[in-house]
């Protein structure tokens, strides 16, 4: 496992995030989440964007190992990990009651990053 592929994986996973929840579906992500433009500019960004910087990367690492030590296709391998990680959060949506829109954007978002986090252990391992 090569560590720094997985972190750097880890930052193009969190770049991602960055244009998922902001260029491309950001408006709907604050419907669905029920926030408003005025209340994300209030808040301070910067300890969200810490946390998930070092949960994207502690990720990535988890993922490339776990793809390392698997005896199956990579990707194959990377969509079982996405689709465990993807059905184990859709259970807390349906019991928070949360509206399917914020479903589609949150665990797509999950499904790409994982494969990109798969693609880097593919081409790099």
């Amino acid at each position: 496992m090569n560590i720094i592929i997985a972190l750097l994986a880890g930052l193009v996973a969190f770049a991602v995030g960055a244009l998922w929840y902001s260029v491309l579906f950001g408006k709907a992500w604050m419907k669905a989440v029920g926030i408003t433009e005025e209340a994300v500019q209030k808040a301070s960004p910067v300890t969200p964007m810490i946390v998930t910087l070092v949960v994207e990367m502690a990720v990535a690492v988890l993922v490339s190992f776990v793809l390392i030590h698997l005896d199956l296709d990579i990707y194959l391998g990377g969509l079982l990990v996405a689709g465990i990680a993807i059905l184990s959060a859709i259970k807390n949506y349906m019991f928070e009651m949360k509206p399917f829109k914020l479903i589609l954007i949150n665990e797509s978002y999950k499904l790409v990053t994982i494969m990109i986090m798969t693609a880097s252990v593919a081409i790099f391992a």
